[in-house]
């Protein structure tokens, strides 16, 4: 007999940084490693607080980097819980950057990472849900559920190379 899940509402997390002369590549915009790493951050974080448990990522998907951040810029984080499947969950992450001076803020980058809760031994544990209410939401959830189709599709892609 399957147990019912229990509905959790995951709330988003919304984090700022400052883009600091360290963080720039020779064209004096952020480096995008940099940018992905806080990107994977506060996946990490918005899911491990809705999860209860440690997440770590499995993948990553589909980021897209519109506009470059520069020096002195403040950066602004938001990440959601997007999509849920048993033991892992796919958090959209958005990412703004703003000129502190003048208040103009543009959009940087999106993307996609999926995440793995696990146990005290590294085994992957069962999630519980997130409500799936509103047009914007069951919206997110196809389109996260289509990015994660895409995904396992190239994993056994690869794999099959592998072999």
């Amino acid at each position: 007999m399957e147990r019912t899940r229990e509905i959790r509402r995951a709330e988003p997390l919304e984090t700022f940084e400052v883009v600091f002369p360290q963080d720039l590549n020779p064209m004096n915009t952020m480096f995008g490693g940099a940018v992905v790493a806080l990107m994977d951050k506060a996946a990490g974080i918005v899911v491990s607080r809705w999860a209860r448990r440690i997440a770590v990522t499995a993948s990553i998907d589909a980021i897209q980097f519109l506009t470059p951040l520069r020096q002195g810029q403040m950066i602004e984080i938001h990440a959601q819980v997007a999509y849920v499947g048993k033991s892992s969950c796919m958090a959209r992450v958005q990412v703004w950057g703003n000129d502190i001076g003048s208040g103009d803020r543009h959009f940087c980058c999106e993307g996609f990472f999926t995440m793995v809760s696990m146990d005290s031994n590294f085994r992957p544990v069962a999630l519980p849900m997130i409500p799936v209410e509103t047009e914007e939401e069951k919206q997110l959830w196809d389109y996260a559920r289509q990015i994660k189709q895409a995904m396992l599709e190239r994993r056994e892609q690869a794999r099959s190379m592998a072999e």
